[in-house]
């Protein structure tokens, strides 16, 4: 639920008529929530435009990114934001809700809107998709974003940490 995937489902109901080509592709392992979700969108319009994959291989997940017009990452709530950043590395423009971290995180790479708010949601991710502009800006400050966060600078900082410390 802390992923707020209603949500985003309301928010791509008010996008479907401007944009009747629009999909959207919910990724990830399927747990008692998904089904859940199923369940819900039985009653929903648009459930032949909405699919839920379940997990996805490394090779069709770098497929997906690379052929969304954008990634929307609702969360209500998350530890980092690993799938934004993801998603800035195959050049995937971030719609990225405002909520605990990721602000921090993504910094200037992304479009925010408050994951409560179904209106901004929906307002936040048609700006994207209607502007050539706005995603090239969001591709570049993603590439330059993503950057800043590597294993080798992770493991070399936990290691001056450990050092100085000990």
């Amino acid at each position: 639920p802390h992923k707020n995937i209603k949500n985003l489902v309301l928010a791509y109901e008010k996008l479907k008529p401007k944009h009747p080509k629009l999909q959207l592709v919910l990724a990830g392992k399927k747990e008692q929530y998904y089904e859940e979700l199923e369940n819900w969108l039985v009653d929903r319009k648009y459930t032949n435009d909405i699919q839920i994959t379940g997990y996805v291989s490394d090779e069709n997940l770098t497929w997906l990114y690379k052929e969304a017009v954008c990634y929307v990452l609702p969360s209500l709530s998350e530890g980092f934001g690993l799938p934004g950043l993801e998603a800035m590395s195959y050049g995937c423009p971030l719609v990225s809700s405002n909520a605990t971290c990721l602000p921090e995180v993504y910094g200037q790479a992304a479009e925010y809107f408050d994951p409560l708010d179904i209106e901004m949601m929906t307002e936040k991710v048609d700006k994207v998709i209607c502007s050539e502009v706005i995603k090239k800006h969001l591709i570049n400050a993603g590439n330059k974003q993503f950057k800043k966060y590597s294993w080798p600078k992770m493991s070399k900082e936990i290691h001056e940490i450990i050092i100085k410390y000990s």
